[in-house]
């Protein structure tokens, strides 16, 4: 019987196991700056730092920075990219060239992960980081689908506003400066609708998993029921009774 107990205890546990796997693990990064520095919404005063995901979307993830004495809550969104260069200890990734004497925030490896996330800055940073580095910058514009236009989108904005991609690009003389192409966000493209609340971490229900315990409960019950009854009956036939 003691055998019996310690199997079904284990069942339980192996079913339970992915409902302790599924809890959402935010990672928390601290960093330090030695000079000031941009990520959107905000210049990053010399200073320590926190940087985590609040929410992660299927297409985008919703980042927050705050600063160590308590000034500063900056939350603003990423993307997905896992082919940002080298970082620092703490994760975080610079753009190669500062843009008008100014240093800009390109992203962040997120510790204990092989994830890596781009942000998203308002159209005019990114049309002056697209300038500066000639490369593609993921971008935001409030203004043309009515939602404001300082840092000051809600979480359901960061969810539904569109996503471009920008970059520099010359047409004719090499004096002339260069026009900026406008992409829209591939990923974003491919849904054919916008994703208001998809979380990554709270995508999967527990409910499955539930009924899996409670079958596995109700299972031990009736094999516990069963033995206690031939142990019952068997003891009566060793007493002599029918």
């Amino acid at each position: 019987m003691r055998n019996m107990s310690v199997a079904i205890c284990g069942m339980m546990f192996v079913s339970m196991t992915p409902l302790f796997a599924a809890r959402p693990q935010n990672a928390v990064a601290n960093f330090t700056l030695t000079s000031p520095s941009n990520i959107p919404g905000a210049t990053l005063q010399a200073g320590t730092y926190t940087i985590h995901i609040v929410n992660r979307l299927s297409d985008r993830s919703i980042v927050q920075v705050d600063s160590a004495n308590g000034d500063l809550h900056s939350t603003f969104i990423g993307i997905p990219n896992d082919k940002l260069p080298g970082s620092s200890d703490s994760g975080l990734v610079d753009w190669a060239h500062s843009t008008k004497g100014a240093g800009y925030l390109r992203g962040w490896r997120v510790p204990g992960t092989s994830s890596s996330i781009e942000f998203v800055y308002p159209k005019a940073e990114a049309v002056a980081i697209a300038n500066s580095n000639q490369a593609k910058v993921p971008a935001i514009d409030p203004a043309s689908e009515g939602l404001a236009v300082d840092s000051s989108l809600s979480q359901r904005d960061m969810q539904l506003v569109t996503l471009w991609l920008l970059s520099a690009e010359r047409i004719g003389p090499t004096d002339r400066a260069p026009s900026i192409k406008a992409e829209r966000y591939k990923q974003m493209a491919a849904n054919t609708q916008k994703p208001v609340i998809s979380s990554l971490p709270h995508t999967g229900s527990s409910l499955p998993w539930l009924w899996l315990l409670s079958a596995f409960s109700i299972l031990s019950a009736a094999i516990l029921h069963l033995f206690r009854a031939r142990l019952f009956s068997a003891s009566l036939s060793a007493n002599g009774k029918p």
